[in-house]
């Protein structure tokens, strides 16, 4: 099969260093006989690909492209690869002999393409090579699902020509596929630009924009930029176990490593201007005056330790207000624009697949509440119903739209990179780097607390369990169905492979995380799930102090468990039990259309009835994937865990297996939990539809 896309562009290449990641090597020795074309050999047919199998064959990948296999090959034209050499020879030759800015080392010492190194070679090869086959047609979401050669997630995007109802593929924002040939060991793209990771670390990416450098030298001076280093932990020896999985048809595996992730919101230099902020210690200063007031207590990174702000403190010192200003933009895991909500997240394999706009309405906001490195809450929103006007499909930090009082939240944009791009000067961004990730901000960035208790926090707070420990989001393992996985898409997770967010305290504690489904009655499609004689807890995202209804969604079966939960090693109530569906007397679920006949005093009246309870029906905000809405379906519900007074700082949510019946098989579903101010509930004039969501 051979099919063409529209040529719409000019090269447009990363101006970033090549990484080489640890990637398992294929073995090359399993040899199959060929009718048809390989994509070596159709490649070497291709005169405006010549000088890739030149880079193929040094790069000792060619014999790959011949093996037998599914492979998708990206192959840039000589024209692409040509230009990228060039650039890239001037990018490193310029800051070489530019006294006022660091060498930026990229690997290319010519800018003649002939000249490459062997090892660059290789490097440009495998950024070109996924180990499995991925047609035009099978191109959706923002990524493809697999990691490149060399370890690296490729993004993606679409031109608005259209091809396949989609556009044309876009691949890292760089390379345009003009041409695809289906081959007997997979397909070939032919791409009009050259994909270039990033190896550059955090600090180190953002030191090769000149727009940056006064956030760059915030961040270098409160500490931050060197913790920003860290790639992996290499302790972590864990990665070729299995064990038993859920349904023991087959094994589970262990995470293949645990590498680190973070993302940095950033504000151009132009944005902190506007706020007196400029490369003078004195000025942060001043403007950290105005957002800290005088003994306001601050927390440090494990919310632990809470002390007053304190301005005399060093400047790497966490109480430093500086300090806080900068820890409030970072997080402990990768998260490129594309992966900051749950927004067109397309994942499929063995059969398994997701698609998250078949598993939210469309006019439901995406949101997500992160933790920061100075342990407060930011929350990330994609606004998509019908009263959001101008702010539909963007995404913003801290968003809540304008109420009665003519308060909102502080709505900053991340502004999308592809946008970013097109500003004087920014043609060469790049915001992905080795080890995170940069989203550009279009207004500053604070911790408001009268803000995010009065609008932004005064919400129904729900986050997917899987979001709490950034390692699964670093390791490709939250929203991800990838080639190690089984059949039944799940991967154990060990007890220490967590540390600051999950403590587990038996031996005996099975615990999964299940790859998103779209059959499944889940949030956001994924699940975890737990095992055996469990005992463990979950560090809560910290909130401001305030009294709370903390709450836990799950999908009732007859094959789940029967837990006690715990508060801060507080027995919070009765056990729950999971086994129990709407149909049960104790829960007493009515359907709104069915029983109730659509009656709003009657609907309202059994929604107070199951509160009572200690249950409410499934949020209006998801669908089941087989009655619709969440709400209308008896299996997903919400159990009331505890109302109390928290205090700021981090909270522990525990779970203890308490099913004498449990032959070891029992299922503890766990889906997401919600936070919400008890000010909310009871405050009147928020609509009846608010509540429900």
């Amino acid at each position: 099969m051979k099919s063409k896309y529209s040529k719409l562009a000019a090269l447009s290449c990363a101006a970033m260093l090549t990484f080489s990641g640890c990637v398992e090597h294929i073995d090359e020795g399993a040899r199959f006989t060929f009718v048809g074309n390989t994509v070596a050999t159709y490649l070497e047919e291709q005169e405006q690909c010549s000088h890739f199998v030149e880079i193929l064959t040094r790069g000792e990948q060619i014999g790959l492209m011949k093996a037998y296999g599914q492979y998708t090959c990206f192959a840039p034209t000589n024209e692409a690869i040509e230009a990228f050499v060039a650039e890239q020879y001037n990018i490193w030759n310029e800051s070489k002999n530019n006294p006022e800015k660091k060498e930026i080392w990229t690997g290319v010492v010519s800018p003649v393409w002939t000249e490459l190194t062997d090892s660059m070679c290789e490097i440009i090869s495998r950024n070109h090579i996924i180990p499995k086959m991925f047609l035009g047609v099978d191109f959706s979401g923002s990524s493809i699902p697999e990691a490149n050669m060399n370890g690296r997630d490729l993004t993606l995007a679409f031109t608005d020509t259209t091809y396949a109802e989609a556009g044309v593929p876009l691949i890292n924002s760089t390379a345009m596929v003009i041409e695809e040939k289906e081959v007997e060991n997979g397909v070939v793209h032919i791409v009009d630009g050259v994909i270039n990771p990033s190896s550059s670390r955090m600090a180190a990416l953002l030191d090769e924009y000149t727009y940056f450098s006064v956030f760059l030298k915030m961040l270098e001076a409160t500490g931050y930029a060197d913790k920003l280093n860290e790639v992996e932990d290499k302790n972590y020896t864990e990665g070729d176990k299995t064990t038993k999985g859920i349904y023991t048809k087959q094994d589970a595996p262990y995470p293949a490593a645990r590498k680190l992730g973070f993302t940095v919101f950033v504000e151009p230099n132009e944005v902190l201007a506007k706020y007196g902020i400029t490369e003078d210690e004195e000025s942060w200063y001043e403007y950290c005056r105005t957002i800290f007031p005088e003994g306001m207590i601050v927390w440090d990174h494990t919310g632990l330790k809470s002390d007053p702000v304190n301005f005399k403190a060093p400047l790497d010192d966490w109480r430093n207000p500086v300090n806080q200003f900068i820890g409030y933009h970072i997080l402990d895991r990768k998260l490129s624009y594309n992966y900051l909500v749950c927004y067109n997240i397309v994942e499929k394999n063995y059969g398994i697949e997701f698609k998250s706009e078949g598993d939210f309405p469309g006019t439901a906001d995406r949101n997500e509440f992160y933790v920061t490195m100075n342990n407060r809450v930011v929350k990330v929103t994609m606004p998509r119903n019908s009263d959001s006007g101008n702010d539909f499909g963007k995404i913003f930090l801290n968003y809540a739209p304008v109420g009665d009082d003519g308060l909102s939240g502080q709505n900053v944009r991340v502004i999308n990179p592809s946008e970013f791009k097109k500003g004087a000067g920014h043609e060469s961004f790049n915001p992905e780097a080795l080890n995170g990730a940069l989203n550009v901000l279009d207004d500053i960035l604070y911790y408001d607390e009268n803000v995010m208790v009065g609008k932004v926090l005064n919400c129904i707070m729900r986050f997917d369990v899987s979001s709490i420990c950034s390692e699964l989001t670093n390791n490709r393992i939250r929203w991800k169905i990838s080639s190690n996985l089984s059949s039944d898409a799940e991967v154990f997770i060990p007890h220490t492979y967590c540390p600051s967010r999950l403590k587990v305290y038996a031996d005996a504690t099975r615990l999964f995380y299940l790859a998103p489904h779209t059959g499944w009655h889940n949030y956001q499609g994924d699940e975890m799930m737990a095992l055996g004689l469990f005992d463990f807890a979950y560090r809560l995202p910290p909130v401001p102090a305030g009294t709370y209804e903390i709450r836990m969604g799950y999908s009732a079966s007859i094959y789940r468990h029967v837990v006690q939960v715990y508060l801060d090693d507080q027995v919070t109530g009765l056990p729950i039990d999971l086994r129990l569906t709407g149909e049960s007397p104790m829960v007493n679920w009515k359907s709104d259309k069915d029983d109730l006949k659509n009656d709003e005093e009657q609907i309202a009246a059994n929604d107070k009835d199951m509160k009572n309870r200690g249950y409410l029906k499934g949020p209006t905000t998801f669908y089941d994937h087989e009655s619709g809405l969440a709400r209308h379906n008896n299996l997903c519900l919400r159990a009331v865990i505890a109302t109390k007074y928290l205090t700021a700082g981090s909270h522990w949510l525990r779970f203890k297996n308490v099913n004498d019946e449990d032959d070891g098989s029992a299922q503890f579903m766990h889906d997401y939990f919600e936070i919400v101010p008890i000010s909310y509930l009871r405050d009147e004039s928020v609509p009846v539809e608010d509540r429900r969501k």
